[in-house]
């Protein structure tokens, strides 16, 4: 086999050729200086040259339409992108010089708030790309950057699968999703997920979840099979745990549910697993740090103004969100023979969260007054999409069963329902659910004295209702 020559770094207009970085398995990255703007960039050069019948407009508008996501601040800005003289393909981009998250994960691992900072910011920018169409394919921690200041940024946005590449990219993987290693899928928003989900597993425990999980068995292998073993292991074996005694079990399950095998199971979009991990250290830490996401508010509805209460609260305690089971009314009939089911819904308590001085947006802290305060019965942003209401439900007579409905306050064409079971005591972040179109779904009974179930809007454009609907229905 050939082994295609290392180009020349090409003479590229409005920039100097400073010093090469680095290798790809598909480019050569060089540095180039950009007088004009007085910046430094980062040049991506195809190893083989591009294919001359006529697709080199495609990957040229492919580089165009990646420059308008790189207004996104957890984006690596896209500069420009062309053909060299010599009929390489190349794009310029930010040089970001904090290092990546690969190089970080040889030294050291992230704490749990960190970690969950970096997880919102990477989620809320693969939701905006999602949004427009791009899926990234290859999330992992060798394509994580980090600015000077610290803020992580997502690289090689799907232009290593449609620029570089003559031949169909190939995923990496440790991090790619079993679907896409059984060649069930080529990749989706939701195989996005799974691997920010694997990625920032790696965050807290140093290596991906199957390398961790399995290595004896992966020791000692040449990289071929190794690869191909690691495949199988993703494909066919349980998740293995973190093992970490530190990090709470929360984001344990916001992990375990992205990491899911069955794509049904994780979390619908980038921006509900933002969410979930939003919630999780406001929870946790007192703090949220916010989406950025357009369209969509920064912090989730149940996340309200901090209230403080008092000298007898620690600020360095964990914040911890309590539930409370609050009645609704129920129309029902009481029948002979038959049990009234009373129908509740689940509701944060949110006078019962112990809050510091700020809350931390990004890398900064934003005094108390910047947090958004969001009344429970008013939107948090015009335009979002509605929750759905008069969710109940009701045991079928066997008790095997419950039907739950809903009413769709706003309803649009193309809209459908996602759905999951919670736990008596919130949200089970774990939960399995699908998606319907119908206004009701019927779910095997829980084992306990209730059966409770989340409900969420999804419009046709996949924008979500920030907070999902939960009811309960009593055992009769």
């Amino acid at each position: 086999m050939t082994i295609p020559q290392e180009p020349r770094p090409p003479e590229i207009p409005g920039y100097v050729f400073v010093r090469k970085l680095g290798d790809g398995s598909e480019a050569h990255v060089y540095l180039y200086m950009q007088p004009a703007m007085s910046r430094m960039a980062a040049v991506k050069v195809s190893r083989t040259p591009v294919d001359p019948t006529g697709r080199d407009g495609r990957r040229h508008r492919e580089a165009l339409f990646m420059r308008r996501l790189s207004g996104h601040p957890n984006i690596v800005p896209v500069y420009d992108a062309g053909v060299t003289d010599s009929g390489h393909g190349y794009t310029v981009f930010a040089y970001v010089e904090g290092g990546s998250c690969g190089r970080m994960l040889r030294t050291g691992t992230f704490d749990p708030d960190r970690t969950l900072s970096i997880g919102i910011a990477l989620a809320s920018a693969l939701a905006s790309a999602h949004r427009k169409g791009i899926i990234h394919r290859d999330v992992k921690p060798a394509n994580i950057l980090f600015s000077t200041e610290g803020t992580p940024m997502l690289s090689d946005f799907g232009i290593a699968k449609n620029l570089y590449a003559g031949r169909r990219s190939e995923y990496s993987v440790p991090w790619a999703a079993p679907e896409v290693l059984s060649h069930r899928s080529d990749g989706d928003d939701s195989t996005d997920v799974y691997s920010l989900g694997a990625t920032l597993f790696a965050m807290l425990s140093g290596a991906s979840p199957y390398e961790l999980g399995y290595g004896r068995e992966l020791a000692g292998l040449d990289a071929g099979a190794r690869r191909n073993a690691l495949g199988r292991l993703i494909v066919k074996r349980p998740l293995p745990e973190l093992g970490r005694p530190d990090v709470p079990e929360t984001i344990c399950a916001i992990l375990r549910k992205a990491l899911s095998k069955d794509a049904e199971h994780r979390y619908y979009s980038a921006l509900e697993f933002a969410r979930a991990m939003q919630r999780a250290q406001y929870e946790l830490y007192g703090r949220a740090d916010p989406t950025v996401v357009a369209g969509e508010p920064p912090y989730p509805r149940t996340i309200m103004r901090p209230r403080r209460l008092g000298a007898s609260s620690s600020a360095s305690q964990p914040a911890r969100r309590k539930y409370r089971i609050v009645p609704v009314a129920v129309a029902a009939t009481m029948l002979a023979g038959t049990a009234l089911a009373f129908t509740c819904v689940v509701v944060p308590k949110s006078d019962s969260v112990s809050m510091d001085g700020g809350v931390r947006t990004g890398f900064g802290t934003a005094r108390d007054s910047d947090m958004p305060h969001v009344p429970e019965d008013d939107p948090i942003a015009s335009g979002r999409v509605p929750e759905v209401e008069d969710l109940s439900g009701r045991y079928s007579p066997d008790g095997d069963s419950v039907t739950f409905t809903w009413t769709n306050p706003d309803p649009e064409d193309g809209d459908s329902y996602v759905w999951s079971p919670v736990g008596d005591d919130g949200v089970d972040r774990e939960a399995r659910g699908a998606i319907v179109r119908s206004e009701s779904i019927r779910v095997d009974a829980a084992d306990g004295p209730r059966t409770c179930i989340q409900v969420s809007l999804v419009r046709e454009n996949r924008r979500m209702s920030d907070t999902p609907s939960i009811a309960c229905v009593a055992k009769p």
